[in-house]
Formats: C-alpha cells, sequence, structure tokens
C-alpha cells in the first residue's frame, strides 16, 4: 500500500448572533478539511453552516427539526424585513476575516 494523500476533516461550531439587539441566537455546525500540499504547506477547505441548531429568537426556542416549522420561522423574519440567509453569510464572512483559517492550520498543521 502507497498513501498518495492525507486529508483530515474537522467539524465544529460556532454560536453567532444576529440581527439588530442580537434577536436571533443559533449554533452554526461546519466542517473544515485539512490536507497536506505538494509544497509541503497545510491547505483548508471550508464547508461553512452546513447546519444549523439551537435557534433562538428573542430568547424563544425556534424549532429547526422540522423543515417546515423552520422554513416558516424564515418565511415570518422575511415578513418583518429579516433575511435570515443573509445575515448567516455576514456572518460566515466575518469569521473568514478573523482569520478562522489561519487558526485551523496552526490547529492541525503538526497532524500529518
Amino acid at each position: 500500500m502507497k498513501i498518495t494523500g492525507k486529508t483530515l476533516m474537522v467539524s465544529f461550531e460556532t454560536e453567532v448572533k444576529l440581527g439588530n439587539n442580537d434577536a436571533i441566537e443559533l449554533t452554526l455546525l461546519h466542517q473544515a478539511f485539512i490536507y497536506e500540499k505538494k509544497d509541503g504547506g497545510v491547505g483548508v477547505d471550508l464547508d461553512l453552516s452546513e447546519d444549523i441548531r439551537n435557534v433562538k429568537f428573542l430568547g424563544l426556542e425556534v424549532d429547526v427539526f422540522s423543515v417546515d416549522s423552520f422554513r416558516k420561522f424564515k418565511t415570518q423574519l422575511g415578513e418583518l424585513g429579516i433575511d435570515l440567509d443573509k445575515l448567516i453569510d455576514e456572518k460566515e464572512e466575518e469569521l473568514i476575516q478573523d482569520g478562522l483559517i489561519d487558526k485551523i492550520k496552526l490547529m492541525f498543521a503538526g497532524k500529518f
């Protein structure tokens, strides 16, 4: 057997607050794929916000396990002028700008 490449998959989550006055609280679940590059460095591919858990709106729990109820929640937010997907996208960009990829590289650089 000859190993031709190595990739480490890591699942992690971030607790975030979104919207005016942090009205929406939720947990975003992510995956990172860390691999050894041909030049010996470490590469990272991210799959951000793969899933959402523990959603609260104004402190009240929101059912995210039922597709219909979560869709209804997003529709109701839209009627209030709140685009949840846009807020999550902005938070993802903030995570990247805060150096998420570099943090992951530092954590797993010696694992190969």
